[in-house]
């Protein structure tokens, strides 16, 4: 099948032809489900028993994650077997099927995986209906991240994230998934445990250093001499908090990533940027998202005294009930807020500067870079740091 990445999303009709050429089963009623910066999400059902996946049943709701983007294959890869660990520690995500990390059966990597019931804590159809859902959800999703922080890092866990080889080059998947998550040969020698050890204890110092090397690289290629005041503030204080008790991290969660049915949440979604590393890390990202995120529809979270008030009102919420389920050191997270906020400011300037592809985004992500968002971003990282910011 020819590579349909410049036209995405693609259409239905061929996509789910090639799907049920893939898994030998019919694929029925395959729709658009909603579509991001890297992926195009699918559901469908089996009209009949898969040879692919003989364990499912016809008429089960599933999702095809479709990535077309660059790097596609690793971060599939990445995310398939993150959502396969975290799914047998019994954490609310969707179960994965099955990962394709070439792009001849339908044109690009994909992820099958479980439908999950409920919908994005932060819905956008109506004012009275967004803010119920977020009201009757919002402690749930704090609960659900700070569970994340809380989860015991397995060997396997480490294994996935936590070295150097594992962070930087995932590796593909196999197409089925593992359901054992266990040591394969009984109980670890005391090297093996040694090992893990020293990946466990360097981990929040690993991914600190490759963030501020990812913010560095962008810097120079954009180039974004804008924020090289507030990356040299950030390098400069880095050594002061690059140790701490590793956990497992999101990096992307926000309200929209985060499945909920009134008071339950019912899964986390977009595993793509999955790390370990200080739990502070994660909380800071999350709140410049939910700090900066302005949006042209609807009207009320724009960059407008209503969409102010409300982002405002949100973050405020966010870390007093995370800090108050999980405390935090207070000096770090503003570290780590100037961080997650420069990693976030350097990525929409590159797709400013050099086009979303720079990043690994598809040609449309574009839109969503408006100056708003750039505004919003560039100002609150220059609280959080003490130095100048400016974007083009």
């Amino acid at each position: 099948m020819p590579d349909t990445s410049s036209q995405l999303p693609a259409e239905p009709q061929p996509l789910a032809a090639a799907l049920s050429l893939y898994l030998g089963a019919g694929v029925e009623d395959l729709r658009a489900l909603a579509s991001g910066w890297e992926t195009t999400l699918y559901e469908f059902e089996l009209s009949g028993q898969s040879a692919m996946l003989p364990e499912l049943q016809a008429g089960v709701p599933l999702v095809l994650r479709f990535y077309p983007s660059v790097e596609a294959a690793d971060k599939g890869a990445l995310e398939y077997r993150t959502i396969s660990h975290l799914a047998n520690a019994g954490y609310p995500v969707p179960r994965p099927y099955l990962f394709e990390p070439g792009g001849a059966a339908i044109g690009a990597p994909f992820l099958v995986m479980e439908r999950l019931g409920g919908g994005p804590l932060f819905a956008i159809r109506s004012f009275p209906q967004a803010f119920k859902t977020f009201s009757m959800g919002f402690v749930g999703f704090v609960r659900a991240q700070a569970r994340l922080h809380r989860m015991a890092l397995a060997p396997s866990a480490l294994e996935l994230l936590g070295s150097p080889a594992a962070a930087n080059h995932p590796g593909r998947a196999n197409t089925r998934a593992n359901t054992n998550d266990g040591p394969q040969n009984g109980s670890q020698g005391p090297s093996q445990n040694l090992a893990q050890d020293k990946v466990k204890d360097g981990a929040a110092a690993r991914l600190l250093e490759r963030t501020l090397e990812t913010v560095a690289a962008r810097v120079e290629q954009g180039p974004l001499p804008g924020l090289a005041a507030a990356l040299e503030r950030l390098r400069a204080r880095a050594a002061e908090f690059r140790n701490a008790p590793p956990s497992f991290l999101h990096l992307d969660y926000h309200p929209q990533n985060v499945l909920v049915k009134g008071l339950r949440v019912t899964g986390v979604i977009d595993w793509a940027n999955a790390a370990i590393g200080d739990r502070h890390f994660d909380a800071a990202t999350t709140g410049v998202i939910m700090s900066t995120s302005a949006m042209e529809h609807p009207r009320w979270m724009r960059d407008n005294v209503a969409g102010k008030n409300l982002r405002r009102t949100f973050n405020a919420l966010y870390l007093g009930l995370y800090h108050a389920i999980a405390p935090m050191e207070l000096r770090r997270l503003r570290y780590y807020q100037g961080l997650a906020g420069a990693l976030r400011l350097s990525m929409l300037g590159m797709m400013r500067v050099r086009g979303p592809q720079s990043v690994g985004f598809r040609p449309g992500a574009i839109s969503e870079v408006t100056p708003s968002v750039l505004r919003l971003l560039s100002g609150y990282v220059a609280r959080k740091t003490g130095a100048p910011v400016t974007i083009p």
